[in-house]
């Protein structure tokens, strides 16, 4: 009995880390669109229409936008299953979450390296790095909630955090292929992130998810 103040005292409450999560999120994902570079009026003041030209041009960097927009909302919603669980945080888990939420805010900028240079190999793996330390991190937090389920999460059981931790494995998984493929000169390997909707639902009928 004497352990459990001591360890209520140690958890901090979720209500101010969540509203900066979800603050964190949408202003990522709301600066993504400035990562989509439109010249100026003055540049083709003396051409009839370029508004397809432009389209085409900065088609690359729509592409990306598309997919690092869905991507966070993915995430996000990872973020908000782990946090509906947890009646608490610790210390270990705060600096996991502030970690996680660094690399999140860095997106908009790979993903403006990654759409400006859509054939440089270098801003392809600059893209798949933040998504794979985005997902590393996201999977450690579970393995350390695993870990301490008891004091963490105790209404869920381990068969439920073994699930949560196969399908935030996904992402680094993901990632990492997205690296090697890039490092062998492959193109597009942004592309390997539309196996992302098959693999969940892969997993979602293996083991559906029960209230």
């Amino acid at each position: 009995m004497t352990d459990v103040p001591a360890i209520s005292q140690r958890r901090i409450p979720l209500d101010r880390i969540s509203v900066l999560i979800d603050s964190i999120y949408a202003f990522a994902m709301t600066l993504l669109v400035i990562t989509i570079n439109i010249p100026s009026k003055y540049e083709h003041a003396k051409e009839a229409a370029p508004v397809f030209a432009i389209i085409m041009a900065d088609l690359p960097d729509l592409i990306h936008y598309f997919i690092a927009f869905i991507l966070l909302a993915i995430l996000w919603y990872f973020e908000h299953q782990r946090f509906r669980s947890l009646i608490g945080l610790d210390r270990p888990l705060l600096c996991l979450n502030m970690a996680s939420l660094a690399f999140v805010c860095l997106l908009p900028f790979s993903t403006n390296v990654a759409g400006d240079y859509p054939f440089d190999q270098v801003g392809a793996i600059l893209f798949e790095f933040n998504i794979f330390i985005i997902g590393v991190i996201a999977l450690i937090q579970w393995v350390y909630i695993r870990n301490r389920c008891r004091d963490l999460v105790p209404g869920l059981s381990l068969l439920q955090i073994s699930r949560e931790i196969l399908w935030s494995a996904v992402f680094p998984a993901l990632s990492f292929t997205g690296i090697i493929l890039a490092l062998c000169h492959v193109p597009f390997t942004l592309s390997i992130y539309t196996l992302v909707p098959f693999i969940m639902a892969f997993l979602f009928w293996k083991e559906p998810v029960r209230n």
